[in-house]
């Protein structure tokens, strides 16, 4: 059913779709599923948070409705299906439908909602709470009483889909992953074919994009072959290579970057959270291919109908918007490069022609999403610091090397002519290498050697290029990677983390983002480059290349066999299905339980009583898995959101005043204050506080209604 609603809705918006992308390969065919769900969950947004219609089977109709109405009437002149790219069209929904599947296998053998060493908790009570609300910004389900501060658009992207299909949200929750690994792939196949022309390429650029790792993969398996220490990768004691991949250590190669942890796509899908950062994947991959469709039209066509730029400023802004609601973290990288495309690859003939759509474009990414800004706080971040330890160039080398040397070698190939002919350029390289191996010795600063040259010959290539090509957006991709890079080694945003791990959060957000910049890159750099280069010369390069990919493939496929074995606790306990919430009743029975009778009985969203607890720890799981508020869950969460630690403590003093008090009255006052509907004593209650306490509620029963009993779990509704 999710696979058949989600062609349903790419079929539906493609004639809109259609429309803005006109000048690719595919038409659009490959994004045209992303762009179909950016509008639909926008509108079911807008309805639900303007108050018109709770959320709902309604509201979502409705919204399917207008949805099939502005692609018919937008894309009116792109209806006749003769005229559609069928054998694109077909390819794609291939790609699609063997990503889809491919990753459904691996998400039922690490099906488990886990608590520890990830999100799951925090995402499945998000998404849960989103299912359970009325009207938007959704309930917190860790802050009763408060909405919640975290972007959740990509929640409700997915809490969209678990109602019309009917499918159990336990079950959805892994659906969900699959379908956002199955758009990035389906996006990926897209960028590289739409920009190369050549089917080879889009899927060399999803082997690159989203299959492809780190080197260190590589790096372990040396140290284990030859049991030496390998860049800090120590041999592993494995008797075999079978044991050496089912015991693979996946874990610690993130952590290369000081004071970050940087991750592929590959190795955050598998990890099997639903989390922004990840679902934003391949919102970024569509908009790029939405940026470069907008170049073609203005490369290719002569003059542009007004009304094709109202829609191009329509579709683009609420795309462009849509960041803010999914990931924050993507929002400002993608103005960046909207307003780099519109300056240095000329879209648009005119210089206010350029300014006017970009201006739309920008603005109505903000106009669209006002009831969120005005819901929304900082999120958590409170101002901007310098980096203290920055990152060597062996280990962004490890990081991205494939990638590396196919964008050095792009660069090669466009600029032999100039270092052989100009001394001119001979002299300005050696100037700029001289002062850049200077700055980054005096400064402490290695990665200066790479972004620095990369960001000049790029920039200057594009400028001193009368046509602008695929090449010189390919080029300005590179420069946003670049600069992101440097950034990532002189600034972080300041949030709740500190001390040695002040940029945690910036380098995880922004090196995914380098990695889909240079990856799409990369991809267009191998064709480039095999096209240009001479054939004696091309064979050394190919052996160099195939060296590489092979390296950075090591890591993802050891990680699958690795993190798919059964042999981690917190991945795949309970395995051969996709039911993320089964495992429990092998921790604790009495919950499972308990879970499924208040997802049954219990409708709408009150606010349940239970313990509290730090993150990463088996706590705050009725919250979770039944989307219920609780008055506080993982408080560590709430002060990474934007609460002070004042509100945590409060609220944390006062739930165990509730439980541990033998004055009802007190108790009662407090009840009150959260608006606190139900009662909930499992084991981790009755571990964490004193019995005579617990004992009170069933001592008042003019107070306190019991409405479930089993498993050595009970549950007490509060009378008015």
């Amino acid at each position: 059913m999710w696979w058949l609603a989600l062609v349903v809705i790419g079929l539906v918006s493609f004639p809109l779709v259609s429309r803005v992308c006109g000048g690719l390969k595919d038409r659009g065919y490959s994004i045209s599923k992303l762009v179909g769900l950016v509008i639909l969950t926008f509108l079911v947004w807008m309805i639900s948070s303007l108050r018109i219609l709770p959320f709902g089977y309604i509201s979502i109709l409705i919204s399917f409705l207008l949805l099939g109405g502005l692609s018919l009437y937008l894309g009116r002149k792109n209806l006749r299906i003769t005229n559609w790219p069928r054998k694109s069209i077909i390819i794609s929904e291939s790609v699609f439908a063997a990503a889809f599947v491919i990753f459904l296998l691996i998400m039922a053998l690490i099906p488990d909602i886990y608590f520890a060493a990830a999100d799951d908790f925090m995402d499945f009570a998000v998404m849960g709470s989103t299912i359970r609300g009325d009207y938007f910004p959704p309930v917190d389900p860790w802050f009763a009483g408060e909405s919640i501060p975290y972007y959740y658009g990509g929640h409700l992207l997915a809490a969209i889909l678990t109602v019309i299909t009917s499918v159990p949200l336990a079950i959805s929750f892994n659906i969900a992953m699959a379908m956002f690994f199955a758009l990035a792939v389906n996006a990926s196949y897209g960028l590289g074919y739409n920009i190369t022309k050549r089917k080879l390429y889009g899927f060399l650029a999803v082997i690159f994009i989203c299959v492809a790792g780190y080197i260190t993969g590589a790096y372990q398996l040396i140290a284990y072959v030859f049991h030496i220490d390998v860049m800090g990768n120590y041999p592993h004691g494995a008797p075999n290579i079978v044991e050496w991949l089912l015991s693979f250590n996946f874990w610690d190669a993130p952590w290369m970057i000081p004071g970050g942890m940087a991750q592929y796509p590959s190795y955050i899908f598998q990890m099997g959270t639903l989390h922004a950062f990840m679902m934003g994947i391949p919102f970024q991959l569509m908009f790029i291919m939405l940026i470069f469709a907008l170049f073609q039209k203005s490369r290719l066509s002569g003059r542009i109908a007004r009304s094709d730029t109202l829609l191009d400023i329509f579709v683009l802004g609420m795309c462009l918007g849509f960041f803010y609601f999914i990931n924050a973290w993507d929002y400002p990288t993608y103005i960046i490069l909207t307003i780099f495309a519109f300056a240095l690859l000329r879209i648009r003939p005119s210089i206010k022609g350029r300014l006017s759509v970009l201006g739309g474009i920008v603005g109505l990414s903000l106009l669209l999403y006002t009831p969120l800004y005005l819901s929304r706080g900082m999120g958590g971040i409170y101002g901007i610091g310098l980096v203290a330890e920055r990152t060597s160039v062996a280990d962004f080398f490890e990081f991205c090397g494939l990638f590396l040397f196919s964008l050095f070698s792009l660069l090669f190939i466009l600029w032999k002519r100039e270092l052989f002919r100009s001394k001119g350029v001979i002299l300005a390289g050696i100037f700029i290498i001289l002062a850049t191996v200077l700055a980054s010795v005096l400064l402490d600063f290695q990665l200066l050697i790479i972004v620095v040259p990369v960001g000049i010959l790029c920039m200057y290539y594009i400028y001193k290029s009368k046509q602008k090509t695929e090449t010189e957006f390919v080029l300005l991709l590179v420069i946003i990677g670049a600069a992101l890079a440097f950034f990532c080694d002189l600034l972080y945003l300041d949030d709740a983390i500190g001390g040695d791990w002040e940029r945690f959060n910036t380098v995880m957000k922004l090196y995914l983002q380098i990695w889909l910049f240079f990856g799409i890159a990369a991809a267009y750099a191998v064709f480039y480059v095999l096209k240009n280069m001479g054939r004696k010369t091309k064979v050394i390069w190919l052996v160099i290349l195939g060296a590489l990919i092979l390296a950075s493939l090591i890591h993802p496929i050891a990680s699958t066999t690795s993190l798919t074995s059964g042999r981690h606790e917190s991945w795949g306990m309970n395995r051969g299905t996709l039911d993320g919430m089964a495992y429990m009743e092998m921790v604790d029975k009495g919950d499972y339980e308990a879970m499924r009778w208040i997802n049954k009985n219990i409708d709408g969203s009150p606010v349940v009583l239970e313990t509290p607890g730090g993150c990463f720890a088996y706590a705050s799981r009725v919250s979770v898995f039944t989307g219920l508020p609780t008055v506080l869950g993982w408080g560590s969460y709430e002060i990474m959101w934007g609460r002070t630690w004042g509100e945590v403590g409060e609220r944390e003093a006062d739930v165990e005043t509730i439980y541990n008090t033998l004055d009802n009255d007190k108790a009662m006052a407090l009840l009150a204050k959260y608006d606190v509907e139900y009662i909930y004593i499992g084991n981790l209650e009755q571990e964490s506080y004193e019995s005579e306490g617990l004992r009170k509620f069933a001592s008042h029963p003019q107070d306190y209604e019991l409405i479930y009993e089993d498993e050595g779990v009970t549950i007490y509704e509060v009378k008015e």
